[in-house]
């Protein structure tokens, strides 16, 4: 099951699609602007944020670009009937497109399928980044030194018994504190390890 963000001023193109992902077993949430949109990805985990291009104020094309800063992890479907080749191209360069579907769109099957395709990929991605972030964490505990460990967007994924300012620039060998970056598929692990100090018990 994946959450789908519908981001559409035309609120009955919106409840057409809620109810058709729905059936699917899909979870839903619904934005009439870019603004209500960006306000949903910042409270909700979305898998797949679904947008008309023409939009209130904030045009799907700013849309596109912030959400795929705030969730790149989100793939994104427009859904539009704005046929502008530039505007086209501008969506796809500046978000993380996976389909451009065009109005009007009849959402059979296939149409369904190609959607719920690519939420269960969105799913998949999620719970290998959750794995990946769980086997840094084991492998670190049981290393038994004291350590912090960020993600690229400076989040702290975990840490044990060492508070590190991710802005402040530590030089190797300072205090016996390593740095150390992980690039992954999903982003640049970066790791804060004292190789001097031990744990002598997990915590």
């Amino acid at each position: 099951m994946a959450l789908y963000l519908l981001v559409d001023s035309h609120e009955p193109t919106r409840h057409i699609l809620r109810r058709k992902l729905e059936a699917a077993g899909q979870d839903v949430q619904e934005a009439g602007s870019g603004e209500e949109a960006l306000s949903h990805l910042a409270s909700s985990d979305v898998d797949v944020l679904l947008t008309e291009l023409r939009l209130p104020e904030m045009d799907g094309v700013e849309l596109l670009r912030a959400a795929k800063q705030r969730a790149p992890l989100t793939k994104q479907i427009v859904l539009t009937d704005y046929m502008q080749v530039h505007t086209l191209l501008a969506a796809v360069n500046a978000g993380n497109v996976s389909r451009m579907m065009t109005k009007p769109l009849k959402i059979d099957d296939r149409v369904l399928g190609i959607m719920t395709r690519i939420g269960d990929e969105v799913v998949e991605t999620k719970q290998r980044k959750r794995n990946l972030r769980q086997h840094f964490t084991d492998v670190l505990i049981n290393s038994n030194r004291p350590y912090c460990l960020f993600y690229e967007d400076e989040s702290i994924v975990s840490q044990r018994a060492l508070t590190i300012d991710h802005h402040e620039q530590i030089l190797e060998d300072q205090n016996g504190i390593h740095r150390f970056e992980f690039p992954t598929q999903f982003g640049t692990y970066i790791l804060y390890q004292s190789l001097t100090g031990s744990l002598t018990k997990p915590v």
